[in-house]
């Protein structure tokens, strides 16, 4: 059987050592976009909120005008 030689492992090491440079900045970059889509959402839950206390406000205005009325 024959052994590889240290020129064959080094090879090899400098190989896997390359694809997993590929797959950390693979990682990066999906993490990056998961922060980025994370950002949006907040904004959207934010704005949606204030679309939802606008909304309720407008509905019970005409009752807070009455009872200020009075």
């Amino acid at each position: 059987m024959l052994q590889p030689s240290d020129v064959d492992i080094q090879i090899e090491v400098a190989v896997l050592k390359n694809r997993l440079d590929h797959i950390d900045q693979s990682i990066h970059g999906i993490r990056d976009q998961i922060e980025e889509v994370e950002q949006r959402v907040m904004r959207l839950e934010r704005t949606t909120y204030m679309l939802l206390g606008g909304l309720i406000l407008l509905q019970v205005w005409p009752s807070v005008q009455g009872m200020l009325s009075l």
